[in-house]
């Protein structure tokens, strides 16, 4: 019989994809910390101003890598220690779900979803000011895989803040209300990119419907077809994919 990873320890596995994401950002933090406080610039920029993700300089100077590169930039140390935690807690599973190529897309594709929504709020909604602010953190494609997290294994529960159980797809919801009313309030004092957890667990959901979830085929075979994809997914289990047990001014905006 196959075995959960969680049917043995409460630990998940540290995959390769999420691994190496972790490392990135790791290496790419200390690397940037150091220079920060060498005083190194570039054309009177820091490193978090040319790499973050600054609306201003997207849209006068189209600097577009930033929707990539910000993912990779972190401030506080237990700004980037939480942001690993997570990604190594939910994402791990959820790339032995749907493997380390569609694992490494879809943060991708949720990181720059979540850049690139916050981008359009901030130009079209926030105090012009506040567009030279860098928004940097993975946080926006890590709510992305909490969001694909809560839809494939949404009936799992989980302690929240150790003491109050909870399924994972309420969990999820919750933290969105959360995340945009907060966004909407927009208090500048909290320092965070609400908007980029919220563009990046809507662009994550949607994926997730579109690619795995919407009933294909005709108009019959298409929801029985879902049905049994379904069923597949309640009771299938998730396995060690090897017998080693390794398996495959203000500042910056955190995101």
């Amino acid at each position: 019989m196959e075995t959960r990873y969680d049917q043995i320890s409460p630990v998940p596995p540290l995959t390769k994809v999420t691994k190496s994401l972790i490392i990135i950002c790791a290496v790419v933090y200390v690397f940037d910390f150091v220079l920060y406080h060498l005083g190194f610039q570039v054309g009177g920029l820091h490193l978090n101003q040319i790499f973050g993700l600054v609306p201003l300089l997207v849209k006068e100077k189209l600097w577009l890598w930033q929707f990539v590169t910000y993912i990779f930039m972190h401030g506080h140390p237990f700004h980037i220690l939480l942001n690993m935690l997570i990604l190594w807690y939910f994402g791990a599973e959820l790339e032995l779900r749907i493997g380390q190529g569609g694992f490494l897309k879809y943060f991708f594709l949720c990181g720059i979803g979540a850049g690139v929504f916050n981008f359009a709020v901030n130009v079209l909604f926030s105090d012009p000011s506040r567009l030279s602010h860098p928004i940097i953190g993975a946080s926006g494609a890590i709510f992305g895989i909490l969001a694909a997290y809560g839809i494939f294994f949404g009936n799992r529960y989980f302690l929240v803040f150790f003491l109050f159980p909870m399924k994972a797809k309420y969990f999820v919801l919750l933290i969105a209300a959360l995340e945009l009313m907060m966004g909407v309030k927009e208090n500048v004092q909290d320092n965070v990119a609400h908007f980029a957890h919220v563009g990046g667990m809507f662009v994550g959901a949607l994926y997730i419907y579109l690619k795995y979830m919407r009933p294909r085929g005709t108009k019959g075979a298409g929801k029985k077809d879902y049905e049994r994809e379904k069923l597949r997914r309640q009771f299938t289990l998730i396995v060690n994919q090897s017998n080693s047990g390794e398996p495959e001014d203000k500042g910056p905006y955190w995101n």
